[in-house]
């Protein structure tokens, strides 16, 4: 007998009245304390929320005093049991009433991915971290985005932007769109890199490569800005650590680029060397500082993250003296 889906094995839909505006996903987390954003995100898909006798056209859309919502909310019973993952602990590199900058480990993504839904893997994701440490943070900018307002890939490290309150959270998008959050990242890139440049080449998707991406003519605009910083040579082998700047925000972009340049990321086996010897398990691309003016104070705010033990001790190696 075929397992009944997620939607199949919902329960009659209950119709509850908007007291205050909200986001839909964080109004039906609130509501069904039991719902989380991926359950919220089928429900929305398979048409299993009604605004105002309508389906919902998105998670994310806004909702208003009075509407009137009808949902169809899974069985509690019926509803796949995931396996829970400790939340990793985190590091706090800055704090106040209203944000927090947070250590961000390698590999570790921000959200669930969506094939995670219903998923058995155990997976530890930054917004999990951030609700261990901050419970009341959970639901803030979306149904379980915990906060989070930059967009980074799983492999880069760093420091983060996290808002603690939703009249924080709009305000440092705003300065994410204006491009008023600034970003520096250490990378240490194959080959022998000096000066300073500008790479402006736009960036788009490969042809029957859906994770790759590539400088493409008919892609989106995108800028970075590298600097050179300290060359090293080890076995024959040139490698240049770069201080970068995007100055766009595209997926993939420094490591696109800097391959396209001539110059990959140590580390990066999707647009750089498949075997990697001095930096086997992660890319070498770290979030350093980030600077922006503070949401309520308009106080400029420059937060320094030191790169991790494993990228260190990379360079302590390039380093090291030489025998003749």
């Amino acid at each position: 007998m075929q397992k009944p889906s997620l939607l199949e094995s919902q329960t009659a839909g209950e119709t509850v009245s908007v007291t205050k505006p909200s986001r839909l996903d964080q109004f039906l987390v609130q509501t069904w304390p039991s719902l989380n954003r991926n359950v919220v995100e089928q429900m929305v898909s398979g048409h299993g929320v009604l605004v105002n006798g309508q389906p919902a056209l998105k998670a994310g859309q806004h909702v208003q005093r009075g509407d009137e919502v009808t949902a169809r909310v899974p069985d509690a019973n019926q509803a796949p049991v995931s396996h829970v993952v400790p939340p990793l602990p985190l590091t706090v590199l800055y704090e106040d009433e209203a944000l927090l900058v947070v250590e961000k480990l390698s590999d570790i993504p921000l959200h669930p991915g969506k094939k995670a839904t219903q998923s058995l893997m155990p997976q530890n994701t930054l917004a999990d971290q951030l609700t261990a440490l901050i419970p009341e943070i959970a639901h803030v900018g979306g149904a379980g985005r915990a906060g989070i307002v930059m967009r980074v890939e799983p492999e880069v490290s760093g420091a983060l932007l996290v808002a603690k309150d939703e009249a924080s959270y709009r305000a440092l998008q705003r300065l994410v769109k204006r491009q008023r959050v600034e970003t520096a990242y250490s990378v240490l890139v194959e080959g022998k890199l000096t000066g300073e440049y500008l790479i402006d080449q736009p960036i788009g998707n490969v042809k029957r490569a859906r994770q790759r991406l590539a400088v493409a003519r008919e892609g989106r605009p995108a800028q970075t800005h590298y600097r050179g910083q300290r060359h090293y040579k080890d076995q024959g082998r040139d490698y240049s650590l770069l201080e970068i700047q995007p100055k766009t925000s595209r997926l993939h972009q420094i490591r696109v680029h800097l391959s396209w340049y001539g110059f990959p990321v140590v580390g990066d086996r999707v647009y750089g060397s498949r075997h990697q010897t001095i930096l086997p398990d992660r890319v070498f691309l770290h979030l350093s500082v980030l600077t922006f003016p503070h949401p309520i104070t308009g106080e400029t705010l420059r937060i320094e993250s030191p790169l991790p033990p494993e990228l260190r001790s990379v360079l302590r190696y390039l380093a090291r003296p030489k025998g003749r």
